[in-house]
C-alpha cells in the first residue's frame, strides 16, 4: 500500500515539474509596440545610466519617442516581421553635460537601421546582421500610453 502511495506521488510530482518547465520555456516575447525599450548597449557597449535613462517607445500610430539620455527625441518608423525602417525626426536641444553616449545614440537611429529580433524582453536594432542596440523592454500599461 505504501508502494502505492509513492508511486502516485510521484507521478503528480512529475506531471507538476514538466508542466512548470514548459510553461517557463514557452515565455512569450514583449510586443514591439507600446513596450518602453531601454537601452543597454549601443556598438556593443554597455551604456552607463545617468540622470536620465535612454529610451525608446514605438506607438500603434507608427511614431517614437523617448529620451536620448539627456534630450527628448521623436520621429516616425515602419515594420514588417522582422524588417524596421526608423525616421529620425529630431530632439530636443539642450545642454547636457556629457553628449557623448547622446550623439552615438541619435547615430546609431541615423545609420540605417534595416532589421530587428526580440527575445523574451530584449530588443535587437540590427544593420542586416549586425547589432548595433540592444535594449531592455517593459510594457507600458494601457493607461499609461501615448493616445496620439
Amino acid at each position: 500500500m505504501m508502494k502505492r502511495y509513492f508511486f502516485l506521488t510521484m507521478v503528480i510530482f512529475s506531471v507538476f515539474v514538466l508542466y512548470a518547465g514548459k510553461r517557463n520555456a514557452n515565455v512569450d516575447n514583449l510586443p514591439l509596440l507600446n513596450t518602453k525599450w531601454i537601452l543597454e548597449e549601443i556598438y556593443e557597449t554597455s551604456v552607463i545610466h545617468g540622470f536620465d535613462t535612454a529610451f525608446i517607445v514605438f506607438n500603434d500610430h507608427r511614431k517614437f519617442s523617448g529620451n536620448l539620455g539627456c534630450n527628448l527625441f521623436f520621429g516616425e518608423f515602419t515594420f514588417s516581421k522582422k524588417r524596421i525602417k526608423i525616421d529620425y525626426f529630431g530632439s530636443t536641444k539642450k545642454y547636457c553635460a556629457n553628449m557623448k553616449p547622446e550623439e552615438e545614440f541619435v547615430k546609431a537611429l541615423r545609420d540605417d537601421i534595416t532589421h530587428y529580433h526580440i527575445e523574451k524582453n530584449i530588443l535587437y536594432l540590427r544593420i542586416k546582421n549586425k547589432t548595433i542596440c540592444k535594449f531592455e523592454g517593459h510594457i507600458i500599461p494601457s493607461e499609461q500610453r501615448d493616445p496620439e
